[in-house]
């Protein structure tokens, strides 16, 4: 694996990587690792983001070598643009380029918010397509086993953004419209609770620009969307390539 360096907080593990291409690698290597060694794993939200696309390439380059594959794998998104499917805008048009063409992954795999619609319409239209695979799925509860977020400079994850955190709060629907202070402005996004529930949440976060509201929220400081997500969960996990020199782990964390 990518050399990587632990960290250790309340409710994280962290794991610093010295570049990009380090953490790019060696998150896909350890979801690889998960996919060979966990059956019980299904479900998988992935995300947008500027680390996605080399992470995309780096699971393609090993899962390859997985006697099963990816196969066995039923794809979500942790939140997606109000635009058709085929858009450059789109995170699932992304996966599919880079991701499930590649690897031959089935369409009956992947569970894309519908694009082209009106985005009330795609919420509710997202809400059926959760609630059926959840009800399919006999697990007993609304959880997804492994989601992938990034963050953004300002501290939002999937969709959830800092000045809409009272309204988001609030809402315990499986995922619904928002809007974004970013372009494209409407969007879909799951929501806390759905991503408190999740078995596992990676949270992979690249660039300099994030260290400093990154910190705070493992810290337990601020307002951050992702802090808010942090302190929610008993165990979030984290990658990333900005430093996390202050969050050292004692002779004791590492037993």
């Amino acid at each position: 694996m990518s050399s990587m360096i632990p960290r250790k907080g309340p409710s994280w593990l962290g794991y610093e990587f010295k570049s990009p291409d380090e953490l790019a690698a060696g998150v896909a290597e350890r979801f690889v690792s998960l996919v060979k060694n966990d059956d019980h794993l299904r479900s998988v939200a992935l995300s947008g983001g500027r680390i996605t696309e080399a992470l995309f390439r780096e699971i393609v380059s090993r899962s390859q070598a997985l006697e099963k594959g990816l196969h066995h794998l039923n794809f979500f998104w942790a939140d997606e643009r109000c635009v058709p499917l085929d858009d450059p805008a789109s995170n699932y048009r992304l996966a599919r380029e880079l991701l499930f063409e590649p690897l031959a992954i089935a369409p009956s795999q992947t569970f894309p918010f519908a694009g082209g619609e009106t985005p009330s319409r795609m919420a509710e239209m997202g809400r059926g397509m959760l609630e059926r695979y959840f009800a399919a799925s006999g697990v007993g509860r609304e959880s997804l086993d492994l989601v992938f977020l990034g963050m953004g400079e300002d501290g939002h994850i999937a969709s959830l953004f800092p000045e809409n955190r009272a309204s988001d709060l609030s809402r315990d629907e499986l995922c619904y419209d928002v809007v974004a202070s970013k372009p494209p402005p409407n969007r879909i996004t799951l929501s806390y609770p759905l991503l408190s529930a999740a078995k596992e949440v990676w949270l992979v976060i690249s660039g300099e620009g994030k260290a400093a509201v990154l910190r705070e929220a493992l810290r337990s400081e601020g307002g951050s969307p992702i802090k808010e997500l942090i302190t929610r969960r008993e165990q979030t996990t984290l990658f990333t390539d900005t430093s996390l020199d202050e969050f050292k782990l004692t002779d004791g964390d590492l037993s």
